[in-house]
């Protein structure tokens, strides 16, 4: 019997080998029936039709798996876990019943628009691109010969970047509930350094200088794993304010750790970002403050800095950019009242009587 119960999802697969016309044998997978009388029709229609005949073009979501396998190898953590998330959620439910070779262009912008009617357009270009990804993945294992995602190209449509931050005020008003030193500790670098939750919960003591009052971001963590940053740009020393290093000297003081000890955490064991996500959200119980997210704390620092008139440059630095392109991308409407002031320094440059004579 070629027909099984995978246990561990609840479904039914099939296991089968077919004869080729040139003599070789092949096996065959399906994966995913929901009954084990699906599974014999799927068995069936392998021995008796198209697969026999074309068995190099496999099942899509057999491609997907195969594609996965090969990804969790090569990428951190947290790539794999985005991946296998959007895999799990839109890409294998749509195409589960197609064989990757049957796949046209036109059922790649049906997807799209079924992406478009769930999810936000910045999350459906991104799930378009594990698609395409996942094509390029099939031509080198000659499973097709034509990338269809590539070819209809990504999501054509823009959305205006959406972010929540705090003010000084409100992050204040925030700290007035936090009663676990270590988290007060963790929020405040969070709000005055800029850094990503994962690059502050990869931190080690050793990459704190209490001298020139700096941390060192070299690494992140994440789905517990350390790993490099996210970008080469993201390696970066930060400058800190005294009152957040003199926290950082009061928690060295009460752990007395090792230089390699994780500084949010326990001896070499980060503290795990759903750790944090769970104290952070009970919070909000015994405050009245707005809720964001705390990868909005980044938001709020580079708000911050744009609001006391430092210079673009700087912010960009502190937020590990590659250009500041990118920041002025995702910061330049905070700079509403600029344009406006520029007019006014001009209105000064020419007073009527100097130079020349303007009619009003």
């Amino acid at each position: 019997m070629a027909i099984y119960k995978d246990k561990k999802r609840g479904t039914w697969y099939v296991s089968v080998y077919v004869e080729l016309k040139n003599g070789e044998r092949k096996r065959i997978m399906r994966r995913g029936f929901k009954s084990q009388a699906e599974a014999k029709v799927a068995e069936a229609d392998i021995i008796l039709n198209a697969a026999i005949e074309n068995p190099d073009n496999p099942m899509f979501v057999d491609v997907v798996d195969e594609y996965i396998k090969w990804y969790e190898k090569r990428r951190r953590a947290s790539s794999v876990h985005r991946l296998k998330k959007e895999c799990r959620l839109y890409i294998k439910p749509y195409f589960k019943k197609r064989f990757i070779q049957d796949i046209k262009r036109r059922d790649i912008m049906k997807f799209q628009d079924f992406l478009l009617g769930k999810l936000s357009i910045t999350t459906s270009k991104n799930v378009h691109s594990y698609l395409s990804a996942i094509f390029n993945y099939a031509i080198q294992m000659e499973y097709v010969n034509n990338n269809v995602a590539r070819e209809v190209g990504n999501i054509q449509a823009n959305e205006k970047r959406k972010f929540e931050y705090w003010t000084l005020e409100e992050f204040k008003e925030f700290l007035k509930v936090v009663d676990n030193f270590k988290y007060q500790t963790l929020f405040m670098c969070l709000f005055y350094s800029g850094a990503r939750i994962g690059e502050l919960l990869g931190l080690t003591w050793k990459d704190i200088d209490f001298e020139d009052n700096t941390i060192d971001i070299n690494k992140t963590a994440s789905m517990g794993n350390v790993t490099s940053p996210k970008t080469e740009s993201s390696n970066r020393i930060i400058k800190m304010p005294n009152h957040t290093m003199n926290l950082l000297r009061q928690l060295k003081l009460q752990t007395k750790p090792k230089a390699g000890y994780f500084v949010f955490g326990e001896f070499y064991d980060p503290l795990s970002r759903n750790a944090v996500s769970d104290y952070y959200n009970k919070l909000f119980d015994k405050t009245k403050v707005k809720r964001i997210r705390i990868h909005d704390f980044r938001h709020s620092h580079a708000s911050y800095l744009i609001n006391n008139g430092y210079d673009i440059q700087i912010v960009s630095k502190r937020l590990g950019h590659a250009k500041v392109s990118t920041t002025l991308d995702i910061y330049a409407h905070l700079y509403p009242n600029k344009e406006e002031e520029a007019v006014e320094q001009m209105e000064d440059d020419f007073k009527p009587a100097d130079i020349i004579k303007l009619i009003k």
